[in-house]
């Protein structure tokens, strides 16, 4: 049995998505904070109280790119991912850490400061650092996405689940304006019947 400790919206979006392109049945466990982040089930897995998190059988992951990761190599049938060990997963990898470490964590703490954190924390002088920096990586995503339709092999992966979220997350906070090809990149993922863009 598996457990997905969700939050709309949240991280979580690509774990539910790479559930559903699977076809993998599981129970959602979520709730309003912050009464969710102080469930002692969840913190059993994550010291933090943070989502998205799995219960797999007793056993605890955190991290939506270990968890997405996880998943796909438990269906390998489904071509979501390649084997441990091949170039493709190398790539696999290096484009899941680009797009945390390059966009997603200067996105993250705009979000962070303007809507989670009190507003005696908030630090409004980093707002346009952080997009210019987000701009930056998203300028080499853009140009890699000029020349694919998708960023392994050229056919969707559950990288392109990772990556497309990033992207999302920088669309709603208008980071993306002018890259025509995140933006195009964007409509094709959307396009897909379980995506779950749309509600994060």
């Amino acid at each position: 049995m598996l457990k997905l400790y969700e939050l709309a919206p949240s991280r979580s979006k690509r774990v539910k998505w790479i559930l559903l392109e699977l076809g993998m049945l599981y129970e959602s466990i979520t709730g309003k904070p912050p009464e969710l982040f102080q469930r002692p089930d969840l913190r059993r897995i994550h010291p933090m109280g943070k989502v998205p998190a799995i219960d797999v059988d007793g056993n605890g992951l955190f991290e939506s790119v270990a968890i997405c990761t996880y998943l796909a190599d438990q269906a390998p049938e489904k071509g979501l991912i390649t084997a441990s060990g091949t170039w493709t997963r190398a790539l696999h990898d290096q484009w899941s850490c680009f797009a945390l470490t390059e966009m997603e964590a200067w996105a993250w703490s705009t979000f962070r400061s303007t809507n989670v954190v009190d507003e005696d924390k908030r630090v409004p002088e980093m707002y346009e650092f952080n997009k210019e920096a987000y701009r930056e990586g998203a300028t080499v995503l853009n140009d890699v996405l000029g020349k694919c339709h998708y960023l392994i092999d050229d056919k969707f992966s559950v990288t392109d689940i990772i990556v497309s979220w990033t992207c999302h997350f920088g669309q709603a906070l208008d980071y993306i304006d002018g890259f025509e090809n995140i933006t195009a990149y964007l409509d094709r993922v959307k396009n897909r019947a379980h995506c779950t863009l749309e509600d994060t």
